[in-house]
């Protein structure tokens, strides 16, 4: 059974992200936990009521948005999950524990060149889980998932449970995945790194670019109608730069499609 953990504020982003989940892996056998983060600061006595409130009015709208999609997936089992304490290190901290397949959760962001995709929460938790992360643009609509690109840089997969959660989305959707290396210094060695994928007879594409690749990237994306972006996640890899916790390069990459995230 995939499990999933989908963190939700109740605001038409994280709502969009819980429902791209329901769609990605619609008729599997699935489990979702609703994660719900509140506030860390109400350590006073008086407080104290005011954080019986903040819980009931949240079981009451997670309640609530459970019956809104039950109708859209009435085999998924739904559960739910609240927690006193900073959105990062939960997430991340959930995340490791190692109950949780995947976590899916949404971004916010503003239309425009300056776009913010990686949002704070979503960059954070990125920069400190293991588990791989699927993170939704801003009011973005599932499609058929039929095209997939993984973009790597100058390393070598030898290790395919690494990169398992693209492996079983390729499958699951009867994906088209092209391998995307984009390098500063020309065309490696990738063999390693093909072998990973060979059952799923991927296209291999070569760039050599360097300076902003959020620009190479997303210049693919739009000309390729790609699905679904791929990126794995190693201080040794160059690709580290957009996914580092530096709020300045979460600021600057954006994407127009939902990126999966795996950690090498």
């Amino acid at each position: 059974m995939k499990k999933i953990l989908v963190p939700v504020d109740f605001s038409d982003t994280s709502k969009n992200a819980l429902l791209y989940a329901l769609d990605l892996f619609e008729g599997s056998q699935m489990e979702i936990t609703i994660l719900h983060i509140f506030g860390t600061h109400s350590t006073a006595l008086m407080m104290k009521s005011i954080d019986g409130i903040l819980i009931k009015n949240a079981e009451r709208d997670l309640n609530a948005l459970i019956d809104e999609i039950r109708a859209k997936a009435p085999s998924v089992i739904f559960k739910t999950k609240l927690a006193k304490n900073y959105a990062v290190s939960t997430i991340s901290k959930l995340g490791d524990s190692g109950i949780y397949d995947l976590i899916i959760m949404g971004t916010k962001g503003v239309s425009g060149m300056k776009e913010v995709f990686m949002g704070s929460v979503a960059g954070g938790v990125i920069s400190n889980t293991s588990a791989p992360v699927i993170v939704v643009p801003l009011d973005y609509k599932f499609t058929p998932l039929e095209k997939v690109v993984f973009a790597i840089g100058d390393i070598n997969i030898s290790d395919k449970s690494k990169v398992e959660p693209i492996r079983e989305i390729v499958k699951t959707h009867g994906s088209k995945l092209e391998v995307l290396h984009i390098s500063e210094k020309g065309e490696p060695d990738v063999i390693d790194s093909l072998k990973a994928f060979e059952d799923l007879n991927p296209k291999f594409s070569h760039k050599t670019g360097s300076g902003d690749l959020n620009q190479h990237l997303n210049v693919h994306i739009n000309n390729n109608d790609v699905d679904l972006l791929c990126l794995m996640r190693t201080k040794k890899d160059f690709f580290d730069r957009i996914l580092s916790s530096s709020v300045t390069l979460k600021q600057t990459f954006n994407s127009t499609v939902p990126l999966l995230i795996v950690h090498k």
